[in-house]
This record gives structure tokens, C-alpha cells and sequence, in this order.
């Protein structure tokens, strides 16, 4: 089912199948600025939990697990409820997420705007004792031929953490071109070690997204073969690969809930020239 919060600016609907974002309508110019899906990507955003991407098998205490890509929210239906404008959507574990994932949590991802800006929310609470786990987005936004020129507000030094395993520091940069022959060649650039400072993705419709978040590393990805759309994507993980530990504690980037709960979040802006 779809559900729907709007201002003189947005109307975002929301899939309570994943929990994602499934249309996020720019009302001055009347369009939409989310990827509708299709054959370069079914999808248009992905709420990723408890595990980013699909390296294969992992273990816990010596026992081995497996999760479909980027985890269990994208494949649950969520419960839903809207309150004071913003959007909560809320799953729990239960007898069959245990079977992939042998840990009790309570799961919500929320939505609120704010003028022009839409403020996305994750919180994680364990319900059992120490809890790892891998949380972030993954909005795909309408880009003409799958090309944004992306910008960082601060002039950056990055670490570059390739797929193939490792981490690179890159020398100081300001933007790039994140197109298809980039994507072609880097398939997924993850980057850490920000500053802190804005992203801003322009494309050649005279849109800019706007992404702020404290998150410890970024992912910017499109299918080099296809599709107007480019992902900016804020994580607390990285991408699971085959050269990490199998051993779910100590893979990289892991985040440790102990029953207090614990909140990440990031800040979409959508402006037009």
C-alpha cells in the first residue's frame, strides 16, 4: 500500500512494501524526480538493514547465515502511520527473520518535510543483547542519462574502499562526473573519511540534490548500461564483499545496538534552476 505526505513543495509517497520512497513529486515544476524503475533498476530506493549489498554467507558464534541483497527491510511490509505530517514505517523480527538473521530488533524508517527538503530517518533498537548491523538508503533520483555533476561543498580528501577489497586515499577533490563510462569503470564508488559538508548532485535538467549526513561513508552508483537515474546513497556499513571476515562482528563499518537504541538519518533538498 501507498502512503502520502505532501507541502506546497513535495508530495512524497512511500511504499509500505520495503518502507521506501516510491514517488517524490517536485510540485513548483510539477515532476518527478524519483526513478520510476525499470529495466536498468527495478527499484527506486532501497531502505537498507541489516546488511549492505550481497557478498553471499556470513556467521554469528560460528554458525553460518545468508541475506538477500542490502538485507530483510526491502523485502518486509511495514506497518504504517502518519502523524503531526511525517511518516513512520515500523517492522519487528520475528520467527522467519530469525531464521536469516538470528537477532530480536525493532526496525522503523521515517519521513518528514520540511519546505523543499525531505529528512529521512532509521532507528534500530535491539531487543536482546548486543546487536551488529549495517543501515543506510539508497534513493535513486531522476538524472537525465544517468549523469550528475556531483559536488562537495567542502574541497575533500577522501578514502576511496574499492569492491574488490581495500582502501585508496585520493587526492584532494572538489566534484566529478558521475556518468555511465564512470560507472562502467568504477561500477560502485564508496567513499569515507568526509568532512561532513554538503553533496550536491546537478543534473542536466537544471535540478540539484542536496544530501547532508553524518554517516561514516558514501556510495554513488547508477547501471552503467541504462537508466535516468543517479544514487547518492548515505551508509553506516559498506558494501559486504568476499574478502571481509565472515564473522558478522567484525566485518568493517559495523554498528553495535545494546538496547538504548540508536538513530541515523540524512537530509534530501530538491531544488530547480
Amino acid at each position: 500500500m501507498l502512503h502520502s505526505i505532501e507541502n506546497r513543495f513535495i508530495k512524497l509517497t512511500v511504499n509500505d512494501e520495503g518502507g521506501a520512497m516510491h514517488s517524490l513529486i517536485y510540485k513548483p515544476a510539477g515532476e518527478e524526480r524519483l526513478w520510476q524503475g525499470g529495466e536498468a533498476w527495478r527499484s527506486r530506493d532501497v531502505v537498507i538493514f541489516p546488511l549492505i549489498g550481497h557478498a553471499g554467507g556470513f556467521s554469528v558464534c560460528g554458525k553460518n547465515y545468508s541475506l538477500k541483497s542490502h538485507g530483510l527491510a526491502r523485502y518486509a511490509r511495514l506497518a504504517a502511520k502518519s502523524e503531526d505530517g511525517k511518516l513512520v514505517l515500523s517492522f519487528s523480527s520475528d520467527e522467519r527473520t530469525r531464521e536469516d538473521y538470528p537477532f530480536d530488533f525493532d526496525f522503523s524508517v521515517g519521513y518528514e518535510l520540511q519546505e523543499n527538503a525531505v529528512k529521512v530517518g532509521w532507528y534500530v533498537r535491539s531487543k536482546g543483547g548486543t546487536m551488529p548491523f549495517y543501515v543506510g538508503g539508497h534513493p535513486g533520483m531522476y538524472a537525465p542519462g544517468g549523469s550528475a555533476v556531483i559536488e562537495f561543498e567542502n574541497e575533500e580528501r577522501p578514502v576511496e574502499y574499492p569492491l574488490s577489497g581495500g582502501a585508496v586515499q585520493l587526492p584532494a577533490i572538489k566534484k566529478f562526473v558521475a556518468d555511465k563510462a564512470f560507472f562502467a569503470d568504477c561500477k560502485t564508488l564508496q567513499l569515507g573519511g568526509l568532512s561532513g559538508g554538503a553533496i550536491r548532485a546537478r543534473t542536466q535538467d537544471g535540478y540539484t540534490y542536496e544530501y547532508r549526513s553524518e554517516c561514516p561513508l558514501w556510495a554513488f552508483w547508477s547501471n552503467e548500461n541504462g537508466g535516468d537515474y543517479v544514487c547518492v546513497e548515505p551508509w553506516w556499513g559498506i558494501n559486504d564483499e568476499p574478502s571481509f571476515p565472515r564473522e558478522l562482528s567484525l566485518k568493517p563499518f559495523m554498528n553495535f545496538e545494546r538496547g538504548g537504541g540508536s538513530s541515523f538519518g540524512y537530509t534530501l533538498t530538491v531544488t530547480k534552476e
